[in-house]
C-alpha cells in the first residue's frame, strides 16, 4: 500500500527533525543528564513536528540502550513506537477523547507499571480540546505522577491549556520552519524519490506550506502525482492555484507608470480564468511586503521567502519605489484583502482597490507640497506707511444736530 511522503519520511531521530534546534538541544541535554520531566507541553502551528518530537522522545526514553539521546532504532521498543503500536506508549486524540470519563480512565491507567518498557508515556494530541472538568480530573495526576509516567501534551493553541496544568509541565514552543531549510528538505526527498524538481518549483511548494513541513510535503506529494518525475514551477502553480511573480510585476509596472488601464485588464483576466480574487489580494499583499523588505534589506535577506531569481526580480521592482510608497501600498492592499472577505461584489472591490493604489502613488508628501508652494509664491511688495494724522484731522467730522436734538 502506498505511504504518503509525510509519513514515509517522518523523522525517527532528533537529527532528522527540520528546524526546532532549541527544542532538540534541550531535550537531548535533559536525557543525557537524566533530568527527565514528568510533563511536557509541545505547542506551535500545525505540521512543525510536535507529535513527531513526542514519539522521538518516547523512543529515547524506552530504547533498550536508554535513556539515550540517540536511540538505536532496531530494538523492539524503537520499532514499535515508530509503527505506532507500542504497548507502553499511549497516544490519545483529545479531539474525540476530551471528557471527564476518558480522563478518569487515563488516571486509572497511570497507576499500573509499564508492561515491558522503562516508562509509560502518554502522548495527548490536540490537548487544548480537553474540557475544563477533564483537566481538573487530571490535575493531581500530572502534578504527582508515578515515577514511570511521562505526559506529553501537543497543542496548536497553548493559551487554552489551563494555567494550573501549564505550571506543572515544561513548555516548548515550536516555531515555523525556515524557508531555506524546508526547500532543502524537499530537495533531498525528491532525490530519494527520483524526482527532478527545479528550485522555483520547490520554492512554490515551500511557500504553500507557510512554515509547515507537513503541508509542504502534502503539496509535494500532490505535485508528483500530477506531474510525474519532473516538477516545473508553472505546473506546480497551476496545480496549487498560486500566482507567478509575472502577474504581480504587471501591478508594479502599472504603479510605477501611474497607469490604471493594466489594473483593469488584470482583474478581467483573473475573472475570466476563474481565479480566486480574495486569494489574489492576499498574495498581492505578500508581494508588496516582499518589495518593501527587498527595498530595505537588499537581495540577500532571509526575510523574503523566494528563490534566487525571484529575489533578484523583487530587488529590481523595488528600486522603482520609495520606502514610503511601498508602505502606503502595503497598507492599502491589506485593507483591500480585509474588505474582500465580506464583499458581495469582489470584482468591483478589487478594481476599486487597485485603482486606489494608482492614485495613492500620485500623492505628494506634505513637505514637498509646502516647499513647492513657498517657492512659487512671489514676494509681496511692502506698501508705504501713511504718516500719522493730526488730532484735528483724525477726529470724526461733527454732524449738524437734528430738530429733535435741539
Amino acid at each position: 500500500m502506498y505511504q504518503v511522503i509525510a509519513r514515509k519520511y517522518r523523522p525517527q531521530s532528533f537529527e532528522d527533525v527540520v528546524g526546532q534546534t532549541h527544542v532538540k538541544t534541550t531535550l537531548r541535554n535533559a536525557i543525557a543528564m537524566k533530568r527527565i520531566a514528568h510533563g511536557y507541553i509541545f505547542s506551535g502551528q500545525r505540521g512543525t513536528g510536535k507529535t513527531t518530537m513526542a514519539r522521538i522522545l518516547a523512543r529515547c526514553l524506552n530504547c533498550i540502550q536508554g535513556p539515550t539521546p540517540n536511540p538505536c532504532g532496531v530494538c523492539a521498543s524503537c520499532t514499535e513506537i515508530a509503527a505506532g503500536g507500542a504497548v507502553d506508549v499511549i497516544e490519545i486524540d483529545a479531539a474525540s477523547n476530551r471528557g471527564i470519563n476518558e480522563m478518569r480512565e487515563l488516571r486509572e491507567n497511570v497507576r499500573y507499571q509499564p508492561s515491558r518498557d522503562r516508562f509509560k508515556i502518554f502522548i495527548i494530541d490536540e490537548a487544548h480540546q480537553i474540557t475544563t472538568e477533564a483537566f481538573n480530573a487530571l490535575l493531581k495526576t500530572i502534578e504527582e505522577p508515578p515515577s514511570w509516567a511521562v505526559f506529553i501534551l501537543c497543542t496548536t493553541e497553548s493559551h487554552k491549556i489551563p494555567a494550573t496544568i501549564a505550571s506543572r509541565c515544561q513548555h516548548f514552543s515550536f516555531r515555523s520552519v525556515d524557508f531555506d531549510e524546508l526547500v532543502e528538505r524537499m530537495r533531498w526527498i525528491c532525490r530519494e524519490e527520483g524526482v527532478d524538481a527545479d528550485d522555483e518549483a520547490l520554492a512554490v511548494l515551500a511557500r504553500a506550506g507557510e512554515g509547515s513541513v507537513r503541508d509542504s510535503l502534502s503539496a509535494l506529494d500532490q505535485a508528483i502525482a500530477s506531474s510525474g518525475s519532473r516538477l516545473e514551477a508553472a505546473d506546480v502553480r497551476a496545480l496549487l492555484g498560486a500566482f507567478s511573480i509575472d502577474r504581480f510585476a504587471i501591478v508594479a509596472e502599472a504603479l510605477a507608470k501611474s497607469d490604471p488601464q493594466p489594473m483593469l485588464d488584470l482583474v478581467d483576466d483573473l475573472e475570466r480564468s476563474g481565479e480566486n480574487l480574495q486569494h489574489f489580494a492576499r498574495e498581492l499583499s505578500r508581494y508588496l511586503r516582499n518589495l518593501m523588505v527587498a527595498r530595505i534589506a537588499g537581495e540577500d535577506t532571509r526575510l523574503v521567502a523566494a528563490s534566487a531569481n525571484e529575489r533578484a526580480e523583487l530587488v529590481r521592482a523595488a528600486a522603482l519605489f520609495s520606502e514610503q510608497d511601498l508602505t502606503r501600498y502595503l497598507n492599502l492592499s491589506l485593507e483591500l484583502y480585509r474588505d474582500l472577505q465580506f464583499s458581495l461584489q469582489p470584482r468591483f472591490h478589487l478594481e476599486v482597490g487597485l485603482l486606489r493604489l494608482i492614485y495613492a502613488g500620485r500623492l505628494q508628501p506634505i513637505e514637498e507640497a509646502l516647499a513647492a508652494l513657498g517657492g512659487s509664491e512671489e514676494p509681496v511688495e511692502a506698501k508705504p506707511v501713511a504718516p500719522p494724522m493730526s488730532a484735528s484731522a483724525s477726529a470724526p467730522a461733527r454732524r449738524a444736530p437734528t430738530p429733535f436734538e435741539l
